[in-house]
Order: structure tokens, then sequence, then C-alpha cells
């Protein structure tokens, strides 16, 4: 009799350390993990063009999600630093990029990363403000990048974003849609 409760003890023991396992962080489950950056620049209209941008004093876009995809097809979030307002216009002025904060990411290959804009305000020269209203839950913008993810080590992807492509002025109304490539992918 005793030998069944030592057995019985010993099982119970075994699968309510699976169950703990199985229950433990989503950092500890997702292996070997690398950090990614996401940098944004953006480009405008040749000097002397009069585009949609040339009328603007700000133009900020509040990113609200990225995810990366695996080469596998599974998509990813990155959730650090989200949601991450951007002002193209100052970063454009500046010549300079918007670094969003860095997040772990499963280690492998990546084909793709999608983000997602829920929000453009714009600022006329006159400081009017102008909000560009999003369609549904805002605009999704899908880059075709590859990139690795190492262990331990770093990866930024450079964006820009196509200011003369993405912003337009119809009918005396300012519309989005933005056009996004990446320039560059950086390891260290």
């Amino acid at each position: 009799m005793r030998h069944r409760h030592v057995f019985a003890a010993a099982v119970f023991a075994i699968g309510f350390g699976g169950v703990i396992a199985g229950c433990s962080s989503s950092h500890d489950s997702k292996g070997s993990q690398g950090s990614l950056a996401v940098t944004m620049g953006s480009t405008g209209a040749a000097a002397g063009t009069d585009d949609a941008l040339s009328h603007l004093k700000a133009a900020v876009i509040t990113i609200a999600g990225i995810e990366a995809r695996m080469a596998d097809g599974t998509w990813v979030p990155v959730e650090t630093g989200l949601p991450a307002d951007v002002d193209l216009i100052a970063i454009m002025t500046a010549g300079n990029v918007a670094t969003l904060p860095a997040d772990l990411l499963p280690e492998g290959d990546y084909d793709a990363l999608e983000l997602r804009i829920t929000a453009v305000h714009l600022t006329l020269m006159n400081d009017t403000p102008i909000a560009i209203v999003p369609p549904g839950t805002g605009w999704t913008a899908r880059i075709q990048v590859s990139f690795s993810v190492v262990a331990g080590q770093s990866t930024v992807v450079n964006l820009i974003l196509h200011g003369p492509g993405s912003f337009k002025f119809f009918d005396g109304e300012y519309g989005f849609d933005p056009e996004i490539e990446a320039v560059s992918v950086e390891h260290d």
C-alpha cells in the first residue's frame, strides 16, 4: 500500500512540475532572443516643389503597433515603447531619424515588418491643427525586409517614409496613405 502512495505522489509531482513549466513566463518559453530596434526617417519633395508637406509645420504620426514576420510566416509583436509619436517634418528638417525603443524577439530569420499607424496630426504654417481621420483601426504598412535576430545581439531596421507619396492635398483636404520602405539593416 505504501508503494502506491509513493508512486502516486511521484506521478503527481512530475505532472505538477510539467504544469508549472508550461505556465512559466512568456520570456522563458520564447527560447533564445535578440534585440530589434526600428528607426523611422522621412523624405520630402525636392526643394522649390509645391507639395502637401511644403505647407506643414509638423506632421506627427502615432505608431501603435509593429509586428515582425518570421520566415515561417509567424507574426511576432514588438511590444516595447508603443504607441510612439514621430514628427516626420522635424526629423526630415533635422536630417535625423526617430529610433523606437528596442524589444526582444525570438532568434531567427524574418522577412517583413508591419506597422499600424492610428493617428496623423498635422500643423499648418499658421499653427492650425488638422487631424486626418484613420480608416477603421488605422493605416497598415507592410514592409518587405529580410533580417536576422541573433541571441544576445542587436539588429536595427532603418525605415523611411516617403512624404510626397504618403501625404496628399486634394479638394482642400489632406489625405494620408503611408509609403514606407526599408533602407538598411544593421547588426552589432
